[in-house]
């Protein structure tokens, strides 16, 4: 009961967080006009069967914002390709001449399908928000669409060349600033680093090792180099502070302070997840009981726009905790009231296309402002979003209905989601706990400095994930593996070793 008290108070916390950072005022901006123009241009050829698939295409621009950009363009191309399956599959379930509880449960099994493939690759990616939940939106809108046979095509046209819009919206930037992901990356971990939390600085920094390439410039491997070490006691961190700004900025960084570089390597995550053993295979598969479950019950109790219960299961399972789960329903079950709320001023505002288009692109500024700042607030912005699509085109549904259908639909499908977390548990989190101490131990021979990292971020995430999935208790368990490990890293990014030998952070 205190483990779930906690996590109940967090959530609650979390409509006042604030995620560190600058406001993204640029990618709000950018994701606004990737879903405005492609809408305004379905409008205007008065087809506004054809905003669906504009909209999902278009929210390919969403993914990969923090790669670099030749990676955030194949990152986008292959979200784009499946975002394009998804359209497909909820448009071809909506052409499908069915009737009756088979009516519910083909656009159930195909949203249950779409939902389990697009978490275990968005969590095998990490590709981060919104992961997973765009698809499965994308597939139960599809399958409530008035489709016929002959708009297929279309359908396809549309949805593609959205994507490639959003997609070129997106490497504007580079032009200005071309190592931009690099240097907020690089920024992040200094900044960690700066704060003394050991843990999460291992983590910041392991983060932008990913996300520099073999031709990001070499001052900023140099300079995440210097922070490692001053991360392990093996470095000054006055260096750090002087060029943190510089990063933030478009200004030349001077020389990194001498010290040993490790390249950047590739990653095969998608690879790696498919073929060894792995803890993602769960998580996935809860989401797909769930969002198929939330969609046969919202038909059963006569609520319309069922496909929003899916949504609001994917969604609340996007972790692969039942804590954060509990949290994430929480905030997204008030982040509906709130969100209806606004939706219900709005619409009526809306007397017309264009005014519900204005109104609709506004609202897409909000959620991609708000949602990587703080996931409650964003979740108002996404709420009164999906309203709005909604009535894009069909003005001629009830306010009340709309609201109505979404609050019942969201409550029900996180009720569903936080059920189908206690029912189906996962175990192979255990597993996946005894694998990294199994792999920390044997780090004295490793002497690759990012696998040594990679062993440590992946203790500590299986750590996390199994007591929060367990409710256990939150302390971190002491191992002298792990203070082994940390002491090898300090040896392999060089410089002369701490008194003690120990982080800073970890010391007593």
């Amino acid at each position: 009961m205190v483990p779930l008290l906690a996590h109940l108070r967090d959530a609650v916390r979390g409509w006042r967080r604030l995620a560190p950072g600058p406001h993204p005022w640029w990618a709000a901006g950018t994701a606004a006009a990737a879903l405005g123009i492609p809408l305004a241009l379905a409008l205007a050829a008065d087809r506004p069967l054809l905003a669906a698939p504009a909209t999902f295409g278009a929210l390919a621009n969403l993914y990969g914002r923090a790669e670099a950009y030749p990676r955030r363009w194949r990152t986008q191309a292959w979200t784009g390709l499946g975002l394009l399956a998804a359209v497909l599959v909820g448009a071809l379930t909506a052409v499908l001449p069915l009737t009756g509880w088979v009516d519910v449960l083909v656009p159930a099994l195909a949203v249950a399908v779409v939902a389990t493939v697009a978490k275990f690759v968005t969590d095998a990616v990490r590709t981060g928000p919104p992961a997973g939940l765009i698809p499965v939106f994308a597939t139960g809108t599809l399958t409530a669409e008035p489709l016929r046979p002959a708009d297929l095509p279309a359908v396809a046209a549309v949805t593609v060349l959205a994507s490639v819009f959003a997609i070129a919206l997106s490497a504007l930037p580079r032009w200005f600033r071309p190592d931009g992901p690099e240097r907020n990356a690089v920024a992040r971990a200094l900044a960690a680093v700066l704060s003394g939390d050991v843990p999460r600085a291992t983590a910041a920094v392991h983060t932008a090792w990913t996300v520099l390439t073999p031709g990001s410039p070499p001052a900023l491997a140099g300079w995440l180099a210097h922070a490692e070490r001053v991360l392990h006691g093996r470095a000054h961190p006055r260096a750090l502070r002087i060029v943190l700004p510089a990063l933030r900025g478009r200004r030349t960084l001077p020389p990194a302070l001498a010290g040993p570089v490790p390249p950047p390597r590739p990653r095969r995550r998608v690879v790696r997840a498919l073929t060894g053993p792995s803890a993602l295979r769960i998580p996935a598969f809860r989401v797909g009981i769930a969002c198929a479950a939330a969609v046969v019950v919202a038909s059963a109790v006569g609520f319309g726009h069922v496909y929003w219960a899916a949504v609001g299961a994917a969604a609340a399972l996007q972790s692969s905790s039942l804590g954060v789960t509990t949290q994430r329903a929480v905030q997204r079950g008030l982040g509906s009231l709130l969100g209806v709320a606004v939706a219900a001023a709005l619409v009526p505002l809306a007397t017309d296309d264009v005014r519900l288009w204005v109104l609709t692109v506004l609202a897409m500024f909000a959620v991609e402002f708000a949602m990587p700042r703080n996931y409650a607030l964003g979740t108002v912005a996404i709420t009164a979003l999906s309203l709005l699509l909604t009535r894009l085109g069909t003005n001629s549904a009830g306010v009340s209905h709309l609201v109505l259908d979404r609050v019942g639909d969201t409550v029900l499908g996180v009720l569903v989601a936080v059920l189908v977390a206690i029912a189906v548990r996962n175990r192979a989190g255990t597993r996946a706990l005894e694998d990294a101490w199994s792999r920390l131990g044997a780090t004295s021979e490793v002497s690759d400095p990012h696998t040594v990292r990679a062993r440590l971020v992946g203790l500590a995430q299986a750590r996390s994930s199994w007591h929060d999935d367990h409710w256990g208790a939150p302390e971190v368990q002491q191992d002298p593996r792990e203070g082994v490990a940390y002491e090898r890293l300090g040896e392999l990014i060089g410089g002369p070793a701490a008194k003690d030998g120990t982080p800073e952070g970890l010391r007593p």
